[in-house]
């Protein structure tokens, strides 16, 4: 079974920023990296337990992190019921940790 997406606002506009970012560096790339997520997305909604679980972090909701091949870029989520929710689509190397404060708006408290 296929599980529904849904994305936190602030990981969406970071999604299209990170597009725009690499087309400006080289026209096509930002299609490209755009692909590459979309071959993840379908992965983590066919297989959500596929992806590892993210290190440092043991409460509930697990949350999990699938990277992107190519890009330094992982989707960061978390399975609740029937959904899959994207906390961010964080860059590897920036600001580790920042979606954190993100988790309110989507957890509900346990």
């Amino acid at each position: 079974m296929t599980l529904e997406w849904s994305e936190h606002p602030a990981a969406r506009q970071e999604l299209l920023d990170a597009v725009v970012w690499y087309d400006d560096q080289e026209h096509g790339l930002g299609y490209r990296l755009a692909d590459e997520l979309a071959v993840a997305v379908r992965l983590i909604r066919d297989w959500p337990d596929a992806a590892p679980l993210y290190r440092g972090r043991s409460r509930i909701p697990p949350i999990r992190a699938k990277g992107i091949d190519v890009f330094p870029y992982r989707i960061v989520y978390v399975v609740r019921d029937d959904e899959v929710i994207v906390i961010a689509y964080a860059h590897e190397r920036r600001r580790p940790g920042y979606w954190r404060k993100r988790l309110s708006d989507i957890v509900e408290p346990h």
